[in-house]
């Protein structure tokens, strides 16, 4: 097992690069998915959960030995503090669909990671991000294949303008569903970028949907995301 002696500003350097990095490495993933918690959000979180993790081991070195410190005390209350960020990244929409939820778990889950890149347990955290990254990226295949049919999906959707917006809404009628939220990304005025939820009441395949609408005068890119 690989240790460092926490002392060493060696030691406290290379915990928090690795903690910044297995947080980067799950961020990245993230935003590939376009998910507001991307890249920056995730190291920022790993980075301060191993930061407090390397505080209270200090605490408990320098002054666990007459006082009784608990050097995990600390540690703890990340593991019940983070929930703020998580319930932010919750939302639900007009549709009553609650998003948002894999998000949070995100969050929680890239805070314990820090915590144990902060100990300096290295084995467990790399471990922990490798099957972080598994189950958020390639497990969602399986999950969609499940639910794909039953209910709401969200697609993200590249146009030339609004009025290609529009068309799009046209496409999704003719092919049997219903438009639900729309999320427009980028400047408002524009319309180029946009998350749109869609009611699979056709019940057609993804492939034929998303091929469908690609076809559309004047969308440029249209790609599942939820």
């Amino acid at each position: 097992m690989l240790e460092l002696e926490a002392q060493t500003l060696y030691a406290v350097l290379i915990r928090l690069a690795m903690a910044a990095l297995m947080g980067g490495v799950i961020g990245l993933e993230r935003e590939k998915a376009r998910r507001s918690a991307g890249l920056r959000t995730h190291m920022l979180i790993c980075l301060g959960a191993a930061l407090i993790m390397c505080t209270g081991e200090y605490i408990f070195e320098r002054y666990g030995g007459e006082n009784n410190i608990d050097p995990a005390r600390m540690g703890a209350q990340v593991v019940s503090g983070i929930g703020f960020l998580g319930a932010g990244s919750i939302v639900v929409s007009g549709k009553s669909r609650i998003r948002g939820l894999t998000t949070a778990a995100g969050l929680w889950t890239s805070a314990c990671i820090g915590l144990v890149m902060g100990i300096g347990f290295f084995e467990c955290g790399i471990a922990a991000t490798a099957a972080m990254y598994i189950i958020i990226g390639y497990f969602k295949k399986v999950e969609d294949r499940i639910t794909f049919y039953d209910g709401w999906f969200t697609i993200y959707v590249s146009v030339e303008d609004a009025s290609s917006l529009a068309n799009l809404y046209d496409g999704i009628k003719e092919l049997g569903m219903k438009t639900g939220e729309v999320q427009i990304l980028g400047k408002k005025h524009e319309c180029k970028e946009a998350l749109v939820s869609v009611r699979n009441d056709a019940h057609k395949e993804r492939g034929e949907i998303l091929s469908a609408l690609d076809s559309i005068g004047g969308v440029v890119a249209v790609r599942y995301i939820s």
